[in-house]
């Protein structure tokens, strides 16, 4: 059986609390990632996710003329971040970390054994292994033998 350390990623990106919003948002865009681990001297503190970045935008309020606000670029990672951390143990199953994804209707999974930050897993991660390896006891996707052409949408 695959375990979590079996799929995660390794090389885990990773922000300080004082990173600005600016500077988080080039770290998730330029790495293609929609979530990173916050770190203090090797702890993790806490998750910015793109949903994090969104919801500030969103709901910061407006600058009304003469007023001084907090600009974006002095935004840091610390004002946004999400404090609950989810993780799993790096010899936990797959579906566990599945089913805490779902439970908790989240994206990504920190690996983490005795407080260190070992990797990350996501959602796509674990979507990748069941595209490559199948499903334990499935045989995959059917076609309908009555059907006159498969559809263009689904490579079988």
């Amino acid at each position: 059986m695959l375990k979590v350390q079996d799929i995660m990623t390794s090389t885990v990106v990773t922000i300080s609390p004082e990173t600005t919003v600016r500077e988080t948002m080039e770290a998730l865009a330029t790495n293609h990632l929609s979530g990173v681990p916050v770190v203090v001297r090797d702890k993790v503190v806490g998750v910015v996710s793109m949903t994090d970045i969104l919801n500030f935008m969103v709901t910061a309020p407006q600058r009304k003329s003469g007023e001084i606000e907090k600009p974006v670029d002095q935004t840091t990672a610390a004002d946004l971040m999400t404090d609950e951390i989810f993780s799993v143990r790096s010899t936990s199953s797959i579906r566990s970390a599945a089913a805490l994804m779902q439970k908790r209707g989240i994206h990504r999974v920190l690996v983490i054994d005795d407080g260190k930050l070992l990797g990350i897993v996501s959602a796509l991660d674990i979507a990748r292994v069941v595209s490559e390896k199948g499903l334990p006891g499935k045989t995959g996707v059917k076609r309908d033998p009555c059907a006159d052409k498969p559809s263009p949408w689904i490579t079988l």
